[in-house]
C-alpha cells in the first residue's frame, strides 16, 4: 500500500511547486458535459488547499485529466482520487472506480482463514464474537465461547491470550485472573485501553493499555437499566461497543433495545431508544430497536446500528436522531439502495476511513458494504454455510457477526459457526 502511494506523492509535491494557472480541469457542474465555462482548480484557503469536489460523473467526464489531479469525489465510494496518467485511483486503497465510482471489486475481496482453533500452538477462538484492530495493527478477538480475550497477529495469524483464566465468571484484578461471562463486544481506544462488552456480566470491561488490569467501567453486573456514572448504572446483556477518536464509548444494550453512550469518566447516558422491541425512526425515546448487536462510529460521530431482528442498518446522529441507512425490516437478501436491500440477522458493523460501511450479514452467510448513499452491495460470501476460502462470493462464511477494518482497507470476520478468524484483501 505505502509502496504504490510514492509515485502520485511525488507527482503531488512537484504539482504543490507550479501555478494553477493555464493548468485548471474544466468540468460541468451538475452535469456530465464539460463545459469550458465552468473551471475547477485547487484553490488554497486559510487552512491549507482544497482539491475540488466532484461528483463520480463529473470526474469521470474530465477530459484528458492532467497525470496528478486531486479530486474529492463526493458519491459511490467517497474520497480522494488521482489521476495516475492512466486510470484514475482511490487514495485509500488504491483502486480505480467503476462507473457508478465505486471502488468496490466486482467480485468482491479475496477471503483468506487467518487463525483457526485447528492448529495445536494457537489457542481455541471457541465462538469468536467481536474483533477490533489496534493503532500498531494488532486485532483483538472477544471468544464468547472460551470466556477470553485474545490477541491476534494480523500478518501471522498467531493467537494468544490477552486476559481471562477461561473460566466464566465476574472476576477484575490481574488480566490472567481476571474474568468474563460471554464476552461479545470488543473495541480499542486512541489509547490502545480494550473496552469488552461483557454480555452475561451486563457491564462494559476494561483492559489496560498494556493488557496486564481488567476494571469496570460501568455497571453493576445486574441486569436492568439505569443511567448514571460507573457501577450505578446498570445494562442488560450488551453485545456491541464501538469507541471514537476522543476515548467515548457507544453500546448497543441488546436486552435493552437502546443505544448507550459512556463518557471515559463512566458517565452512562442513553443515545437513542424506548426500550421497546420495535422498530421507529425518530429522536432519543421515541426511535425503537430490536435486538441492536453491533455498533460502529465514524470520525463525525455518526454511530451505525446492526439492527438484528429489525434486519436493517440504522444511524444515529450525536443528537440522538435515528434513521434507517438500507434494509426494510424484512429478512431475505438483496442488494440496492436503501429499503431495497434486505438483511437477514446482520450481527457487525465497522466503518472505514473513506465512509464505507461493512456488515456482518450472519443468516445471510455474506459479507456486505454500504456507501454513504445507502448503497449495498455484497463484498464476500456465498450465502451458502461453510469455510471456503476465496474470492468475493466464491468464498462461504459460518454465521460471520464480528467484523473491523483496517487503515489499508482490509476486512476482518470473525466466523462465529467454525470459531475461525477470516480476511479479505
Amino acid at each position: 500500500m505505502k509502496k504504490s502511494l510514492r509515485p502520485f506523492l511525488a507527482l503531488l509535491l512537484a504539482s504543490l511547486g507550479l501555478s494553477t494557472a493555464g493548468h485548471a480541469q474544466s468540468v460541468g457542474i451538475g452535469t456530465t458535459t464539460p463545459e469550458a465555462s465552468a473551471a475547477l482548480d485547487v484553490r488554497s484557503t486559510s487552512q491549507g488547499l482544497l482539491p475540488p469536489r466532484l461528483t463520480a460523473a463529473q470526474r469521470q467526464a474530465i477530459a484528458s485529466p492532467a497525470q496528478g489531479l486531486l479530486v474529492f469525489q463526493t458519491d459511490g465510494s467517497q474520497g480522494l482520487y488521482y489521476y495516475s496518467g492512466v486510470a484514475w485511483l482511490n487514495l485509500a486503497n488504491g483502486r480505480v472506480p467503476d462507473a457508478n465510482g465505486s471502488t468496490i471489486p466486482a467480485n468482491g475481496g479475496v477471503v483468506s482463514t487467518l487463525a483457526a482453533s485447528t492448529s495445536s500452538s494457537n489457542p481455541s477462538l471457541a465462538s469468536p464474537a467481536g474483533v477490533a484492530i489496534g493503532t500498531s495493527g494488532t486485532l483483538y478477538v472477544a471468544s464468547l465461547g472460551a470466556d477470553v480475550i485474545f490477541q491476534v497477529d494480523n500478518s501471522s495469524g498467531v493467537v494468544r491470550a490477552l486476559a481471562g483464566t477461561g473460566q466464566a465468571g465476574y472476576v477484575d484484578g490481574q488480566a490472567v485472573n481476571a474474568r468474563f461471562n460471554n464476552p461479545t463486544g470488543i473495541a480499542v481506544g486512541p489509547d490502545g485501553t480494550v473496552y469488552v462488552a461483557d454480555a452475561s456480566n451486563n457491564c462494559i470491561r476494561q483492559v489496560s493499555r498494556d493488557g496486564s488490569l481488567v476494571t469496570t467501567l460501568a455497571g453493576s453486573g445486574t441486569a436492568g437499566f439505569a443511567d448514571g456514572v460507573g457501577q450505578a448504572a446498570q445494562f442488560r446483556n450488551p453485545f456491541g461497543v464501538a469507541v471514537d477518536a476522543v476515548g467515548t464509548l457507544y453500546v448497543a444494550d441488546t436486552g435493552n433495545n437502546r443505544i448507550r453512550k459512556i463518557t471515559p469518566a463512566g458517565v452512562v447516558t442513553t443515545l437513542a431508544g424506548s426500550g421497546q422491541s420495535s422498530f421507529a425512526d425518530g429522536q432519543g425515546t421515541a426511535a425503537a430497536f430490536a435486538v441492536p448487536s453491533g455498533v460502529a462510529v465514524s470520525a463525525s460521530g455518526t454511530v451505525y446500528v446492526a439492527d438484528a431482528s429489525n434486519n436493517c442498518i440504522r444511524q444515529v446522529s450525536q443528537a440522538g436522531v435515528v434513521t434507517t441507512l438500507a434494509g426494510s425490516g424484512t429478512a431475505g437478501f438483496a442488494n440496492g439502495t436503501g429499503a431495497v436491500a434486505l438483511f437477514n440477522r446482520p450481527g457487525g458493523v465497522a466503518i472505514d476511513a473513506g465512509g464505507i460501511l461493512y456488515v456482518a450479514d450472519t443468516r445471510n452467510n455474506r459479507i456486505r458494504q454500504i456507501t454513504p448513499a445507502g448503497v449495498v452491495t455484497t463484498l464476500a460470501g456465498s450465502g451458502t454455510a461453510g469455510t471456503t476460502d476465496g474470492p468475493g462470493t466464491t468464498a462461504r462464511f459460518n454465521g460471520p457477526f464480528g467484523i473491523t477494518v483496517d487503515e489499508a482497507g482490509d476486512v476482518y470476520v470473525t466466523d462465529q459457526g467454525s470459531s475461525i478468524l477470516r480476511v479479505i484483501k
